[in-house]
């Protein structure tokens, strides 16, 4: 059974990223009884396919090197809403790595994904989250969740620079919705050596997608 939505963050006190508008948003929108939600959904989605085509049509443009500004600029856009939500906030010193790892995946997954989730943690070395619903399930195709990989490059990059040895953990992508499975499987490990095994799945759907360009071309 999934924990209330917000309850597990808790335990990590972090703040919600773009402070002031969110609060704009609540007083000036959400208190209304004739405004409809929803309608932040069809944003958010027309916003999400943008940065995809975007990406696209920069790889069969520009080829590696336009593929990488790209990922570099949404890795500086991950990075800067950790810092945003987590600057003067350490994490505290009670918990462990996979317990910081998966509390963090509870604020990426409900904030910055507005998904529900079912969090898991096996042991000290081992934990992980089901994402029971993604608002991009439904419109992404399998190969396109790629790009949100780059959110996450850069949040993971911002939580290690502010917190060192307790963000040192690894995370695994296992499967999608999009793929025709119930949910999405990510799983959580202290590091191992120097690699970085999320990047490194990241630049092989990279070299992945400039295959795909070729055989356009």
């Amino acid at each position: 059974m999934t924990s209330k939505i917000g309850e597990r963050r808790q335990r990590l006190p972090l703040r919600y990223p773009f402070r002031k508008a969110v609060h704009k948003l609540r007083e000036a929108c959400l208190s209304r009884e004739d405004y409809d939600p929803a309608t932040l959904f069809v944003w958010g989605q027309m916003m999400a396919m943008g940065v995809l085509r975007m990406l696209e049509a920069v790889e069969q443009r520009f080829g590696a090197e336009g593929q990488e500004v790209c990922r570099s600029a949404i890795n500086e856009v991950g990075r800067q809403i950790f810092f945003d939500m987590a600057s003067g906030i350490e994490a505290p010193k009670g918990l462990s790595k996979i317990e910081v790892a998966s509390l963090l995946a509870s604020w990426m997954n409900e904030v910055l994904y507005c998904s529900i989730e079912d969090a898991y943690i096996t042991n000290e070395n081992e934990g992980g989250c089901h994402i029971i619903y993604c608002p991009h399930q439904d419109v992404y195709k399998p190969f396109e969740c790629r790009v949100q990989r780059y959110f996450v490059e850069g949040v993971l990059q911002g939580a290690r620079e502010l917190w060192g040895g307790k963000a040192d953990f690894d995370v695994f992508f296992r499967r999608s919705i999009p793929q025709g499975y119930e949910t999405c499987l990510f799983e959580f490990k202290p590091r191992e050596g120097k690699g970085d095994p999320w990047r490194q799945y990241t630049e092989e759907l990279q070299h992945r997608a400039l295959k795909h360009v070729k055989k356009k071309k």
